[in-house]
């Protein structure tokens, strides 16, 4: 999870944002086997008739076996509690037969990983996993290719047991994933649909295992947007308006700019205290005079369903068959009934935080966003950066549940990084989170249904 623990020479076991592109990252990977998988416009047959380094700029590496034997894997997805850093190991070690343990995940930089619209929807086992899969049976088949060749043993002959390549007919005769690797550099496509196990065929797929971020959890080193410190960060605190929408008709400041320390940056009705330590920044922005004027009301907590069915505009029908009044006519019963769902706050334990520094022209964040490559992709937009000129380094999130997808925490963090010239971190409150964050959305639902005597239902 944490690309700062990635063996190559941009990683050294820090946290200081390092320049590298993807095709950089591959490059330098060294030796062994990597599994590559293209997302884009770009057919297969148009990136294969270029030069490999070319290529490479255009490829999002899934997996590689390295000369150790350990196997780096890289996933656009993210964690966020939902284990998905275990169960992906889980079905990548079935078909790659190693032992998960030797999976190191790398999730979400938005450098170094496959783009992904996000982490939501729980689509991540349903559909990543069998891109995972198809990979690493496909690194599997180029091992066994290779180990063929090594111990002159034809290919169908061969079996892979935990890392091992043996011939099946004397197993003395064996070859490492370790070995196979070592002193080559493979960059391979899937050109090809791989063969991947059957369910009868799992031995890991459908067992339950310890989470493999466990320790870090419980042991506190696990790192979260929170825990990121930067050489001479500031922690923001932001001068919220009473209501969302509300517009600053004054401020004063002074009060907050006489606090040691403090330093209060504006742009508009955009106001920001900055600190060494974030309660004095939290002081300070209580410190600041402001009138503001309120936006206009168009529903309270007593009319706001009344609003919702008088104000929708759009409409889309799904599927429509049969006769509806036929089907009414036809009802012993028929029942119409409204029901309600109010707007609902996410409440995940980590409270929206993002860390920021803006050098030489390129913004660089850790986000606790489940959409790391549609952050980028909305700060880039908000500040007219190109889009490689912003970099979210993921890691741990404290739970989202779909209420980290939108990120405004993300693009205020960066606006506050650009405007100070200073690394930054800011962390919502928890009245922040639910004043100011987006919602579940309120809804009315409103059915009509008809049952007969025999009680099916003719009409709905």
């Amino acid at each position: 999870m944490r690309t700062d623990m990635i063996k190559n020479p941009y990683y050294k076991g820090d946290l200081k944002p390092k320049n590298i592109d993807r095709r950089e990252f591959l490059k330098h990977l060294g030796g062994g086997v990597i599994v590559v998988y293209t997302m884009g416009n770009m057919t297969l047959m148009q990136a294969c008739s270029r030069k490999e380094e070319e290529k490479l700029a255009d490829f999002n590496a899934f997996l590689r076996i390295g000369e150790d034997g350990k196997v780096d894997c890289f996933s656009g997805k993210i964690e966020m509690g939902q284990g998905v850093n275990t169960s992906i190991p889980q079905v990548l070690a079935e078909e790659l037969e190693v032992d998960m343990h030797s999976i190191h995940m790398v999730m979400g930089d938005t450098e170094l990983c496959p783009f992904d619209e996000g982490t939501w929807g729980s689509m991540t086992t349903r559909f990543h996993d069998p891109l995972i899969r198809a990979a690493a049976a496909e690194a599997r088949e180029i091992l066994k290719e290779l180990a063929s060749k090594k111990l002159d043993v034809a290919i169908d002959q061969l079996i892979v047991k935990n890392g091992v390549v043996y011939d099946s007919n004397d197993e003395s005769k064996k070859i490492s994933y370790a070995e196979l690797t070592r002193g080559q550099k493979i960059v391979k496509t899937l050109n090809e649909k791989p063969p991947v196990k059957k369910a009868s065929e799992f031995n890991l797929i459908g067992k339950s295992f310890y989470r493999l971020d466990a320790e870090e959890k419980v042991t506190g080193k696990a790192l979260y947007s929170g825990d990121i410190r930067l050489p001479g960060m500031k922690y923001a605190a932001i001068k919220r308006p009473p209501a969302i929408g509300a517009t600053l008709k004054s401020a004063d400041t002074s009060a907050a700019e006489s606090m040691e320390g403090v330093e209060i940056i504006r742009e508009n009705d955009f106001i920001v205290a900055l600190h060494d330590y974030p309660e004095t920044a939290i002081q300070a922005a209580a410190k600041i005079k402001a009138e503001w004027e309120p936006p206009q009301v168009m529903a309270d907590d007593k009319t706001i369903f009344d609003y919702i069915v008088k104000s929708a505009d759009e409409s889309e029908v799904v599927e429509q068959s049969g006769d509806l009044e036929a089907g009414k006519k036809g009802s012993e019963i028929v029942v119409e009934e409204q029901y309600v769902d109010g707007y609902k706050a996410h409440a995940s334990i980590e409270t929206h935080t993002a860390t920021a520094v803006f050098e030489d022209g390129k913004l660089t964040m850790w986000a606790s966003s489940q959409t790391p490559f549609g952050t980028r992709q909305a700060i880039s937009d908000t500040f007219k950066l190109p889009l490689e000129k912003v970099h979210l380094k993921q890691i741990y999130l404290g739970g989202g549940f779909g209420g980290k997808i939108y990120n405004h925490q993300a693009i205020e963090a960066a606006r506050i990084a650009i405007l100070s010239k200073k690394p930054i971190q800011l962390a919502w409150s928890r009245r922040e989170e639910f004043m100011y964050d987006l919602f579940h959305t309120a809804g009315v639902i409103r059915i009509n249904s008809g049952v007969s005597k025999d009680g099916k239902i003719n009409h709905w």
